[in-house]
C-alpha cells in the first residue's frame, strides 16, 4: 500500500513548476487537487472555438464557469506542447491593452 506523504508530494510539486517555492501551502494543495489534464483540455477545446485565434479575455468570456486563475496557467503548457501557438499578433481586450492572439494548431 502506497502511503501519502503531503511534503513530500508538495516539494514534488514545487520542483515540477505547479507552484513557487513562496506560496502559501494552501495554493499548494490546491495546485495538488487539480486535474492538469483535463483543465487543459478545456481550456484546448475554448481555443479551438476561436478558428482565428483568440485573447485571454475571449477564452475567459468563453468559459463563464471557469476561474481566469484555472485558464492563463494552462496556456504555457499547451503551448510547450504544440498544441497552441502565439501567433505573434495582437488584438486589444475591454482595457484597450493588447493582449496576444493565440491560436490552436490541432
Amino acid at each position: 500500500m502506497k502511503t501519502f506523504n503531503i511534503f513530500q508530494e508538495l516539494s514534488e510539486m514545487v520542483s515540477r513548476g505547479f507552484a513557487r517555492a513562496t506560496d502559501p501551502d494552501t495554493s499548494k494543495e490546491a495546485a495538488l487537487s487539480i486535474d492538469v489534464t483535463n483543465m487543459e483540455k478545456v481550456v484546448l477545446d475554448a481555443i479551438k472555438a476561436f478558428p482565428e485565434g483568440c485573447i485571454l479575455e475571449e477564452l475567459e468570456k468563453h468559459l463563464p464557469n471557469v476561474r481566469p486563475s484555472s485558464i492563463s496557467p494552462r496556456l504555457r503548457p499547451l503551448m510547450r506542447k504544440g498544441l497552441v501557438i502565439d501567433t505573434f499578433k495582437k488584438r486589444p481586450g475591454s482595457s484597450g491593452r493588447n493582449q496576444r492572439i493565440l491560436k490552436a494548431v490541432v
